[in-house]
């Protein structure tokens, strides 16, 4: 890669780089913004039509057009960021949400709903996880945010600490600061090729302030799928040093080939296990982030209790719905979607070694995101002159910038996930392949011609 050389990199990276895009929009295309929307999930002798492009601008969509809006000149063009599926939801989600809109009253549910939601999760995550779920031991919520906030409060007194195993979903220290509590940060190592804990630097940041250690699993953005042994051996630590382990297994369902997902609920150490409280959802699943449902769970009934004290669901009666019939119907359809966004990442792991040499890539083992290393190209920018182009505080903030106004391509930047992130990328893999190979050209381009 070239350098930018003597030029005045303020006005090269700002003025040059939109007349780049502006120059490419019709190569670009912005394949997004021309595809219609189809009236209902397309299928084609018992397969999904994940191929064909979905269109969601327009919908007031967060990943395409919240993050379209800080950029009303038009480079923005494709939205790779934001943690949601751009793929037509599940068609019995669609259909029982229809069904229930004919009857025109929205009152106040009664409680046999929470019941049968319930009993279909408790099917659910013992056929797909063999996990063998009580009623009595689950807690409906409207979101994973209010749950792991009510447990904060409840486990973390004034001045007290999470521990959070980087990087690590960039929520979780926005949750924290809603339970006005600290976080520490215990950073990664990257060993043969696949991100491990730094176990001597977990278990010295166990201090006596530090009263939850969050275990993310899948673990976003990096695509950990822990392991047993790896489970249990974070559990045993925090069980020796009396920290409670909340454990956010949102992307539980979305795991790659050949990788199996642990809950730890499930853990043979049962004294390990009952330590814990589980938050997951079906938003990452079935992509409903915006019908709020969601639960909890622990075999510790005196967590559980300490925890409901502090929480209270505004439950939405189609996110009862919706859930309920995707987890009783829509199996298949997950079980498709799910293949192909590993042949997604599949996709981008060929992509970056044939055309990315300088990008950095760790195969994901669960989730839908990736988590790109972009070091190499950011030091050939240059770190400073990035920062000053475009006003930010990290290299990568500004990074995302550059990528924006070169490519169109808008990325979530590393530093927002914590210790570990710096350098770092995080794109979304839940597309079109056709958009993703779009995207990946583009970004390529962009620094070719740097």
């Amino acid at each position: 890669m070239s350098s930018i050389g003597e030029l005045n990199r303020r006005t090269f990276l700002k003025n040059a780089g939109i007349t780049a895009v502006a120059g490419a929009a019709g190569a670009l295309s912005s394949t997004a913004a021309q595809a219609a929307p189809a009236p209902h999930a397309r299928m084609n002798g018992g397969k999904y039509d994940f191929d064909t492009v979905y269109n969601r601008v327009g919908s007031n969509c967060s990943r395409w057009d919240g993050a379209a809006a800080p950029y009303p000149e038009g480079v923005f063009k494709y939205g790779m960021g934001v943690a949601s599926q751009d793929f037509e939801c599940a068609p019995c989600i669609t259909e029982a949400l229809a069904e229930r809109v004919q009857h025109h009253n929205w009152g106040y549910m009664a409680g046999a709903q929470t019941d049968t939601l319930v009993e279909s999760i408790i099917n659910w995550k013992g056929e797909r996880n063999n996990l063998d779920l009580d009623p009595d031991s689950i807690t409906v919520s409207d979101g994973v945010y209010p749950g792991m906030i009510a447990a904060m409060r409840a486990f973390v007194p004034a001045g007290g600490k999470a521990l959070i195993i980087t990087p690590a979903y960039s929520g979780f220290y926005s949750m924290a600061r809603a339970a006005n509590i600290g976080t520490v940060d215990s950073q990664m190592k990257i060993v043969a090729g696949r991100y491990e804990p730094d176990w001597a630097d977990l278990e010295s940041k166990m201090t006596s302030d530090v009263r939850v250690l969050i275990v993310c699993n899948p673990q976003n953005p990096t695509g950990n799928v822990w392991r047993a042994d790896e489970l249990e051996r974070m559990g045993r630590l925090a069980l020796d040093n009396d920290v409670v382990v909340l454990s956010d297994e949102i992307h539980c369902d979305v795991v790659r080939r050949d990788h199996k997902f642990t809950p730890f609920a499930s853990l043979a150490d049962r004294a390990v296990a009952d330590n814990s409280i589980s938050f997951t959802a079906i938003s990452k699943t079935f992509n409903m982030a915006g019908l709020k449902n969601a639960y909890y769970y622990s075999s510790n009934p005196t967590l559980l209790g300490r925890v409901d004290q502090y929480h209270r669901a505004e439950l939405s009666t189609l996110g009862m719905v919706a859930t309920e019939a995707a987890y009783k119907h829509g199996g298949d359809w997950f079980d498709q979607a799910n293949a192909y966004m590993d042949d997604n990442h599949q996709f981008i792991e060929d992509y970056v070694k044939a055309n990315l040499p300088n990008v950095g890539y760790t195969r994901n083992e669960g989730t839908y995101m990736t988590f790109l290393d972009f070091s190499k190209v950011i030091a050939a920018l240059g770190p400073e002159e990035l920062m000053a182009a475009y006003d930010r505080e990290t290299a990568d903030q500004a990074f995302r910038e550059w990528l924006v106004y070169n490519s169109g391509v808008y990325l979530n930047y590393g530093t927002s996930y914590g210790a570990g992130g710096e350098g770092h990328v995080r794109l979304n893999v839940a597309s079109s392949r056709l958009i993703l190979n779009e995207a990946f050209d583009a970004i390529a381009a962009a620094i070719r011609n740097a």
